[in-house]
């Protein structure tokens, strides 16, 4: 049986019209889902409030000792297993660099790496994520 996955951000005037939304593959799905994950503080979602990643319960300054990387590192791998079933043997890393952004007042911030390698639970197939997200303050790459 083949589910039916849609690509993200949901078009929520084609639904009331009824028009197809976009689709996309499992592999899609789950790396949308691991991103919603990554970019999502604790308490944010109203009917999940243990939905989200510990990136943005910590105090940026202490960004770079090993004990943060290692909290992050266990809250992204209990968030996978806790809300990413069709994910097994989920491991993640965690990497901190200082980025310099040229043409914006010189500045440097932290960029934050998270790849994640596991396999899928119904094929046993590897997968594979990486994301990147600037911290103090947030943005995406």
């Amino acid at each position: 049986m083949s589910a039916t996955y849609y690509r993200l951000p949901l078009d929520l005037e084609g639904i009331l019209e009824r028009r197809q939304l976009p689709r996309c593959s499992v592999q899609e799905s789950i790396a949308q889902h691991l991103y919603l994950m990554l970019t999502t503080h604790f308490g944010e979602s109203r009917y999940e409030p243990e939905f989200g990643c510990q990136v943005w319960e910590q105090d940026f300054e202490a960004m770079t000792t090993m004990r943060w990387k290692d909290s992050v590192q266990k809250s992204v791998e209990q968030a996978i297993r806790e809300f990413e079933p069709r994910l097994v043997r989920a491991q993640a890393q965690v990497a901190v660099m200082d980025f310099e952004l040229k043409n914006v007042n010189q500045r440097i911030r932290k960029r934050l790496e998270v790849t994640i390698n596991a396999a899928l639970h119904r094929t046993d197939e590897p997968f594979a994520f990486q994301a990147s997200l600037f911290v103090a303050p947030l943005s995406v790459d």
